[in-house]
C-alpha cells in the first residue's frame, strides 16, 4: 500500500493542523455567506468586524491548500511505490476509494435528506427553488435528481454533471479523483521497468483523461503537481534546520498572497489561484526542512482530532447550513451585532459537532475498512471455514 511520506513528528502535526483549519475555513466562509450581510452592507464597521470578515473570507483559497497537500501526500507516495517496483493498482485504488467513498456516500445521502426537508418548508422554499445568491448555478431543486446523484457518486460533477443538490463543495472532489488516476498513469508511462507498449498505453490514457475532464480541471492539475514537486524537492534537499526564520518568512509571503488575492484578483481566477497555491507550496517546503522535533501532547492531540474529521466537515456542512438558514433566517441576512455573532458561533460549533460524530462512523473507520479489503484472500477464506 502506498505510504505517506516520512515526516518529523512536529511537521506532520503542522500539516494535520493546516488540513483541519482549511476545512474549518471553508465552513466559516459558507456560514458567513449564508447568514450574514456582505461587508459593504454592515450597519457599522469596527476592528472586530474587519477581522472577522477577513478571516472568514478564504474558503476558496483553502481548497487550493487542499490540492497542494493532496499532491504532496498522494503524489509522493505514488512515485515512491513506482520507484521501488512496489506498485499495485488494486492496493492503490482500494486505498483511495475507501478514503473517498466512506464519507462521500453518507454525505450525498445526508445532503439529499436535508435538502428534501428544506424544500418542504414553505418559508425556506426560495433558497431551494431559486438561484442561491452568492452560490451560483441552477436551483437546488433542479440539481436534486437521481442522475445528478449518480454523476457525483462517480465523480463526474464539473465535467458532465452539476454538483448534487445544495452541496457546492462537492465540485473539488471530482478534481481530486481524476488527479488520483491521471498521475499514476503519467508516472507509469515514464517508468523504465514498464514495457514500452504498456508505457505508451499509460501515456495515451493520461492524455485521454485530461481531455475528458476538460481544460479547467486539467489546468488546476498544475496546482496539485506543485505538491508533488515539494515532495521531490524535500527528498533532494540535504539541508535541515532547527531555525524558525525560514518558515516564518515564507508563511508571511503566503499570508500576503492570501490578502492580495482578496483585493487584487487578476483577470483570470486561475492565475490568482496559482499564486496562492505556489506561495503555500513554498511555505510547505520550508516546513519540511525543519529537523525532527517533538511536539507537545496537547498540540498533537488537537491537530490530529481536527484533521481526523476535516474531510467529513468539508463534505457535510453546506446542506446542513442551508437548512438551518431556511429555519432560522429565511427573510434576510443578519447584521454582525453581539446577539447574531453568538448565533453564528453556536451554528459553527453545531457544524463541528455534527461533522465529528458523522466522522466517527465514516472517516475514522477508513484504516480498518482498508485493511480488511486488502487482507489476503487466503486469510479471508480461512475465516469462513467451519
Amino acid at each position: 500500500m502506498p505510504k505517506e511520506p516520512l515526516l518529523a513528528k512536529r511537521t506532520s502535526v503542522h500539516l494535520d493542523l493546516i488540513r483541519g483549519v482549511s476545512a474549518v475555513a471553508v465552513m466559516l466562509y459558507h456560514l458567513r455567506g449564508l447568514f450574514f450581510v456582505d461587508y459593504q452592507f454592515l450597519a457599522s464597521k469596527s476592528l472586530l468586524s474587519n477581522v472577522l470578515y477577513a478571516v472568514t473570507g478564504y474558503g476558496h483559497q483553502a481548497v487550493m491548500v487542499f490540492f497542494v497537500l493532496s499532491g504532496y501526500f498522494i503524489g509522493t507516495s505514488v512515485m515512491e511505490s513506482v520507484g521501488k517496483l512496489q506498485w499495485s493498482w488494486r492496493t492503490y485504488l482500494v486505498s483511495r476509494l475507501t478514503r473517498l467513498y466512506l464519507v462521500l456516500f453518507p454525505a450525498l445521502v445526508l445532503g439529499a435528506l436535508w435538502d428534501r426537508i428544506g424544500m418542504r418548508i414553505p418559508q425556506a422554499a426560495p433558497l431551494y427553488y431559486d438561484s442561491l445568491y452568492k452560490f451560483n448555478g441552477p436551483s437546488v431543486a433542479l440539481r436534486s435528481t437521481v442522475p445528478v446523484f449518480l454523476g457525483n457518486f462517480f465523480f463526474l460533477q464539473s465535467i458532465i454533471s452539476p454538483v448534487f443538490g445544495s452541496n457546492g463543495p462537492l465540485w473539488s472532489l471530482s478534481y481530486e479523483f481524476w488527479y488520483y488516476i491521471v498521475f499514476p498513469a503519467l508516472i507509469l508511462a515514464t517508468a523504465a521497468w514498464v514495457g514500452t507498449r504498456i508505457r505508451v498505453l499509460y501515456a495515451g490514457l493520461a492524455l485521454f483523461l485530461l481531455w475528458f475532464v476538460g481544460p479547467q480541471i486539467s489546468f488546476y492539475f498544475l496546482i496539485w503537481l506543485a505538491g508533488v514537486l515539494v515532495g521531490r524537492l524535500q527528498r533532494a534537499t540535504r539541508f535541515k534546520s532547527t531555525s524558525a526564520a525560514l518558515p516564518l518568512s515564507t508563511v508571511l509571503i503566503f499570508v500576503g498572497a492570501l490578502a492580495w488575492s482578496r483585493k487584487h484578483r487578476l483577470s483570470s481566477d486561475l492565475l490568482t489561484d496559482f499564486i496562492v497555491a505556489f506561495c503555500f507550496a513554498l511555505w510547505l517546503y520550508t516546513l519540511l526542512l525543519r529537523s525532527r522535533e517533538d511536539a507537545s501532547p496537547a498540540y498533537v492531540h488537537g491537530a490530529k482530532k481536527l484533521a481526523g474529521f476535516s474531510y467529513t466537515l468539508y463534505l457535510t456542512h453546506f446542506p446542513a447550513l442551508l437548512l438551518l438558514r431556511g429555519l432560522l433566517n429565511p427573510q434576510g441576512n443578519w447584521q454582525l451585532d453581539p446577539r447574531h455573532l453568538v448565533y453564528g458561533l453556536a451554528i459553527a460549533l453545531l457544524m463541528l459537532t455534527f461533522a465529528y460524530w458523522v466522522a466517527e462512523f465514516t472517516e475514522a473507520r477508513t484504516a480498518s475498512v482498508r485493511r480488511r479489503l486488502l487482507r489476503p484472500r487466503v486469510s479471508l477464506e480461512s475465516e469462513t471455514r467451519p
